[in-house]
């Protein structure tokens, strides 16, 4: 354990690394790259009426644009390696201003339309959102200088700046009231997004509409009148609203069955409102609707103009034995802007700053005439392969890729399942499980199982919940993550109805009794066959038992741990560390807890900015009951299994005992067979969470098999992980920056047999933690009550102070 104490010093969210300036009022920067940054689509987002009328700015494939609404169109007016979006309009039509990405940080442009000269707003932090004030002279915007984001108003001229608000966490969007007078702008602020008026005349700042989690809230300001236009969600769908300012509350809704309406602003004129709206290949359509309701229309764009002749790429992805692969694809220009494609969405990698999408083995893309850099992956197992492609006007550009697998698992008798994902979590698209099915082949993912979730009023995905879809040998089996928030979430498998309450804890609302325990979740997933698991359970690297009261494990998860005789502990996730997540984990399998180590990328379909699904993975013996998604979890239970963000471990004891198997106390021979695409430096050997063999990894694109003996002692398990001691910098083809595997435990005579020794420290360990749990709760729910859960601390408490004190008794 004195290893992973070396490593403590690191990132604290040592999978994941932001891109961006971090936030000091924002806790999972993740959700704030994912909803409050632009993001990429080959069709037009962002749209802006000219005050002019008759043109339309609007962002598609990282570029700007200008539409002429009468020719249908669409001018290029942007270039360069960077991705621009969300333009707005000086008020006499002159100047854009918009923002500009780079991959690590964005800034506010301000283009001079007839010279095409720019000026920028930049600093080290974060900026977003443009308006022009009304008459001209000022541009307010969004910046997260000073690790706060907030609305900020420069003189263009003099070029000084004005702090205006000073809310937590979230604000942005700011648009000018008609006169002036004032600004309307989205304020996001933990469990709420509201709208906010901000008077300049009176100094007041007050909310004027007020959702929960609703991350599409965008708004718009009539042009001469005190009303707004706003996108808000019922359940999947997103409609639009009109509003009077001087009566708020009551809202007109403008659009209705099932869409996804974005982005709304209003005509020059006031007299109709453009939108954009995902279609079902998940490429936004733009749209326009009368201000008082009627029929939308689509909005043609007949040419897209981008000022340089355009040319043919045709990419095809093979494998060694020349058959169309589907793969993952990362394609730029020479100059560095990526390219987005027309069919599906794009996605963008926070990790190393690629823009991805998927190809079903051969795609063909109009792009501008120049050189192009092609990267193509397949899952973590297949080596990244490159190549160089030049696009002319008068024959198609062709690369082909050859996608080498540096380590089958088919082959080597498994299936790969990524355990805890999600399909739709009110990101820019809808996804579907035909869509969560293209991804598994682009990604050589066997299973997966996406959980749905909430939104407070909102139930995402809950028809789905019990589902199966299966195509070609993929399967995605729809289940829930229960996420109780300061409790520890734990995701539900193979259940078929829905747990609630969904939702409950000290900083959530409440709608009833707040006592509430993880332990009647976890037993309402049993009663169904199901299985539950707490997932994403440590951030740190360090062994979270020096200082339990502030490591961050999951309140109820001890006591959870303590008492359920079948349970999940989420080793590898995109998010959280590895190695602090063993430490917890040893010490469960120490009392003679057999707790199952499983996978969860934590990714999202629907988003543009989200790692691949199967970043992280379970890879499971294939069972001799087949392939099915119930045989295979059941053996993931069992534990014949390893957890990888990217390298293959297999490990194997004496005659050739695997994981899940059991072995006879004494002197062992040990087999281990490492394959990784990226280079990892250690490998050991783990005897009842102490550390007692240590070697080399492997080096980049490899495969090694190391050989050597063990002494196992009486009782306890054995495992073998394989790490880099260092987060990498280009982990692709995974998209997790510390490559990590863990082989589940092999027993030492029986499943769950203890070595006293180890029992009673980690028992001791546990007791402390517990402590720890029940000091936080008491001080964040004060006097009430809350029996459920005190009955379980209680009852945990109990056999581990037994445990603790008689290491010879039995477990």
């Amino acid at each position: 354990m004195a290893l992973v104490l070396t490593l403590a010093a690191g990132n604290a969210w040592s999978q994941w690394i932001h891109r961006y300036a971090k936030l000091s009022d924002f806790g999972h920067h993740i959700y704030l790259e994912q909803h409050e940054l632009p993001f990429v689509a080959h069709g037009p987002i962002d749209p802006a009426a000219s005050p002019l009328g008759g043109e339309l700015a609007l962002a598609a494939q990282g570029w700007i644009w200008i539409l002429d609404l009468e020719s249908g169109v669409a001018r290029r007016i942007t270039s360069g390696a960077a991705v621009d979006s969300r333009p707005r309009w000086s008020p006499d039509g002159q100047r854009l201003a918009f923002i500009r990405d780079d991959g690590a940080d964005t800034a506010i442009v301000v283009r001079d339309l007839a010279s095409g000269s720019e000026s920028v707003v930049n600093t080290p932090a974060i900026e977003l959102d443009p308006e022009f004030s009304a008459d001209g002279v000022h541009l307010y915007y969004s910046s997260g200088r000073g690790e706060v984001l907030s609305l900020w108003r420069r003189h263009l001229a003099a070029g000084t700046d004005e702090r205006l608000t000073d809310l937590p966490q979230v604000e942005r969007n700011a648009r000018r009231l008609p006169d002036g007078s004032g600004l309307l702008y989205l304020h996001g602020d933990g469990p709420t997004r509201a709208l906010r008026l901000r008077d300049f005349l009176t100094g007041t700042d007050l909310p004027v509409r007020v959702n929960s989690l609703t991350y599409h809230l965008t708004a718009d300001v009539h042009p001469s009148e005190r009303v707004i236009v706003f996108s808000s969600p019922t359940d999947n769908d997103y409609h639009l609203y009109t509003m009077d300012l001087d009566r708020p509350g009551p809202a007109a809704r403008l659009t209705d069955g099932t869409g996804y309406a974005l982005t709304p602003a209003f005509s020059a004129d006031g007299s109709r409102i453009y939108y954009v709206e995902p279609d079902a290949r998940q490429q936004f359509q733009l749209k326009q609707i009368p201000t008082f309701g009627g029929t939308p229309q689509p909005v043609e764009i007949r040419r897209w103009d981008h000022g340089v002749e355009l040319g043919t790429l045709v990419v095809e992805t093979r494998d060694v034995g020349g058959e169309l692969q589907p793969a993952r694809l990362a394609i730029r220009e020479a100059g560095g802007h990526p390219v987005a494609t027309s069919h599906g969405p794009t996605f963008f990698d926070s990790q190393t700053g690629r823009h991805y999408f998927y190809s079903p083995g051969r795609v063909e893309l109009q792009v501008p005439v120049g050189g192009y850099e092609i990267i193509a992956a397949r899952g973590p197992m297949t080596l990244t392969a490159s190549a160089q492609a030049r696009v002319s006007v008068k024959s198609p550009a062709q690369a082909s890729l050859v996608l080498r697998t540096l380590w089958s698992a088919t082959e080597a008798g498994y299936v790969s399942v990524d355990q805890h994902v999600h399909l739709n979590g009110d990101g820019q698209h809808r996804a579907t499980h035909e869509d969560m099915l293209r991804l598994l082949a682009g990604e050589d993912l066997d299973q997966i199982n996406p959980m749905s979730w909430n939104r407070w009023e909102r139930g995402i995905d809950i028809p789905l919940i019990g589902k199966q879809s299966e195509r070609d040998g993929h399967v995605v089996d729809q289940s829930q993550e229960v996420r109780s928030h300061f409790h520890g979430h734990v995701g539900l498998a193979r259940t078929d109805e829905v747990y609630r309450p969904w939702f409950w804890g000290p900083t959530n609302p409440r709608f009833g009794s707040v006592d509430q325990s993880n332990g009647s979740a976890i037993a309402f997933a049993e009663r169904q066959g199901g299985f539950a698991t707490y997932v994403h359970p440590l951030t740190g690297d360090g062994d979270p038992f020096i200082d339990p009261a502030t490591s961050g494990i999951p309140l109820e998860l001890v006591a959870d741990g303590v008492l359920t005789e079948r349970l999940g502990l989420e080793i590898v996730c995109a998010w959280t560390s590895p190695l602090g997540n063993s430490e917890l984990w040893y010490r469960f399998l120490n009392i003679g807890r057999p707790m199952a180590a499983m996978s969860g990328t934590d990714a999202w379909a629907d988003f543009h900015r989200t790692p691949a699904m199967g970043t992280a993975r379970t890879y499971v013996r294939r069972p001799a009951a087949g392939e099915g998604y119930d045989a295979v979890l059941d053996a993931s239970i069992a534990g014949r299994s390893f957890v990888t963000t990217g390298p293959a471990l297999e490990f194997e004891l004496g005659d050739g005992a695997q994981p899940g198997d059991v072995v006879a106390a004494g002197e062992q021979r040990w087999r281990a067979k490492l394959a990784s695409a990226t280079a990892v430096d250690r490998f050991e050997i783990v005897v009842n969470g102490e550390v007692v063999h240590t070697a080399a990894g492997v080096e980049a694109g490899k495969t090694r098999t190391l050989e050597g003996s063990v002494r196992l002692p009486a009782g306890g398990w054995v495992a073998a992980r394989v790490y880099a001691s260092e987060v990498v910098d280009d982990p692709w083809p995974s998209m997790a920056k510390r490559p990590f595997a863990h082989s589940s435990p092999i027993w030492i005579g029986e499943v769950g047999s203890v070595d006293p020794s180890a029992r009673a420290r980690a028992s001791a360990d546990l007791l402390r933690a517990l402590d720890a749990a029940g000091a936080r709760y008491k001080a964040a729910y004060g006097d009430t009550p809350m029996p459920t859960m005190q009955t379980r601390f209680d009852a945990a408490r109990a056999k581990l102070a037994e445990l603790a004190t008689v290491p010879g008794a039995d477990r």
